[in-house]
């Protein structure tokens, strides 16, 4: 099952057990298996914005660098993407289909 949103000119999407994060105006694409997907979120602001991070994880943390997608939210767009980061955390806690 695919599940996706779209903020501004980024698609963040959910594909079994991969997080991809791909623009609309580049050939940005960021891919992360959803055991090493992490997620930071501040927020809200004054103004009800959210600030959220995608990356890699560094042990607990997000890895440093350029591996890190940074997104803003409204909060109908925050809910709908504590949703996705929601199904990210059960496919990984799911593990691999068996072979």
């Amino acid at each position: 099952m695919v599940y996706e949103m779209r903020v501004e000119h980024l698609f963040l999407r959910l594909d079994g057990r991969v997080f991809e994060v791909l623009s609309d105006n580049s050939g940005y694409m960021q891919r992360v298996h959803v055991d090493a997907v992490g997620f930071a979120v501040k927020g809200p602001d004054r103004h009800g914005r959210y600030k959220a991070l995608i990356g890699t994880l560094d042990g607990d943390e997000l890895h440093l660098g350029m591996s890190r997608t940074p997104v803003e939210l409204d909060e109908a767009q925050f809910q709908r993407f504590s949703e996705l980061v929601k199904l990210a955390h059960a496919a990984r806690d799911a593990g691999p289909d068996p072979w």
